[in-house]
């Protein structure tokens, strides 16, 4: 795969991700273009900045652009202080995903490897307590402070969800999920949904909840017979979100990082003398499928909001407010990776070129559309 990839950059033509996700009745940049992303994101950005420096958890020069998602995945908060108890959320999972996430924990030595799952059996414990150790360390003393900040502020049957998707999250991201390492080969299947809890997509689409400060009730949405569908379609969101990352950072997990968790590789790993265009153009369709089939829930979804018996009602606008939300998330998926210089570099993806796209493109010369 590797050596394909290095001829590919050498003598190919780079493929559009734009290509490559939209489908025959809708262009993913057109879908995307109305996208703004949160009017507070400048002042949250700058006052996490300010708390995880001060608390010693910023990384440079990562920090920079993992900061710059947050109003992106979470256009809809109703206030910059919830904004920033979001980002510093985001600033915790991924200093420990750039630090001791699945790309790094393989090439850490065994006594690094060590006091990570340490670390992470410390956190989850204060995660399900709320209490801080007798030696916090700086990673847990931002987690109390980002806990102390949400119970204040949220509806605790929401928290208790919240947190329990959190902790799943942690015990699947830290730790290194490669075949040889796992001493097995995930079927795709098996790895979609695998890399769904691994992405972190589970606790942010919760977030978009808090964000708002509007609750989804699920008693409410099951009786109502919704419950089934709105929960499809937030696995949806969260299979896109992890899987159009994995194209978008192919090059800085499986080239730099030497990971086969991704799923290209897998798609690769999974088919016997396929080639890299091959397992491209597969995992390509696995995004472009859950794209087309986003879009056909959400409509059918917005339909059943506007009949007799539940239109205008509490309940519709709960869940009408939650399909702008996830909307927002699978618009951001695309829109911060074109934007962000993240995965920048030598890339067989035209999206990732350091010259970025120009005005034949979705965005024009300022960066914005």
């Amino acid at each position: 795969m590797r050596a394909q990839h290095d001829t590919w950059i050498r003598t190919g033509e780079p493929w559009s991700l734009r290509e490559l996700f939209s489908t025959s009745d809708c262009d993913i940049a057109d879908y995307c273009r109305e996208f703004r992303p949160s009017n507070f994101g400048g002042q949250a950005c700058g006052e996490v900045e300010r708390y995880c420096r001060a608390q010693g958890i910023w990384l440079d020069p990562g920090g920079e652009h993992y900061n710059s998602m947050t109003p992106y995945l979470h256009p809809g908060p109703i206030s910059a202080e919830r904004l920033t108890v979001i980002g510093l959320f985001n600033a915790i999972l991924f200093w420990l995903n750039d630090t001791v996430g699945r790309e790094k924990f393989g090439h850490l030595p065994v006594d690094a490897q060590h006091r990570a799952r340490t670390d992470l059996d410390r956190l989850s414990v204060l995660l399900e307590s709320g209490a801080a150790p007798g030696d916090p360390s700086p990673l847990e003393s931002a987690t109390l402070d980002f806990l102390s900040r949400v119970a204040a502020q949220s509806d605790p049957r929401w928290l208790d969800r919240f947190v329990s998707s959190t902790r799943d999250h942690l015990r699947t991201a830290i730790r290194d999920q490669n075949a040889r390492s796992r001493g097995d080969l995930l079927s795709t299947s098996e790895y979609i949904d695998l890399r769904a809890q691994v992405s972190g997509m589970y606790p942010a689409i919760a977030l978009c909840e808090f964000g708002r400060d509007h609750y989804l009730s699920w008693d409410q949405l099951a009786t109502a017979g919704l419950a089934a569908d709105l929960c499809r379609l937030q696995v949806l969101t969260a299979e896109i979100g992890a899987l159009m990352n994995d194209m978008f950072s192919f090059e800085k997990e499986c080239v730099v990082d030497r990971s086969d968790f991704n799923l290209i590789p897998v798609c690769l790993l999974n088919s016997p003398g396929a080639t890299l265009a091959d397992a491209v153009g597969a995992a390509a369709a696995i995004v472009r499928d859950r794209f087309a089939e986003f879009r056909r829930l959400h409509s059918a979804l917005t339909a059943h909001c506007a009949e007799p018996g539940i239109a205008g009602s509490e309940l519709a606008a709960q869940v009408q407010v939650h399909l702008a939300d996830l909307t927002g998330c699978v618009q951001a998926s695309w829109v911060w990776q074109v934007a962000t210089n993240r995965y920048k570099g030598a890339s067989i993806f035209e999206e990732n070129l350091p010259s970025g796209w120009n005005e034949s493109g979705p965005m024009g010369k300022d960066g914005h559309r």
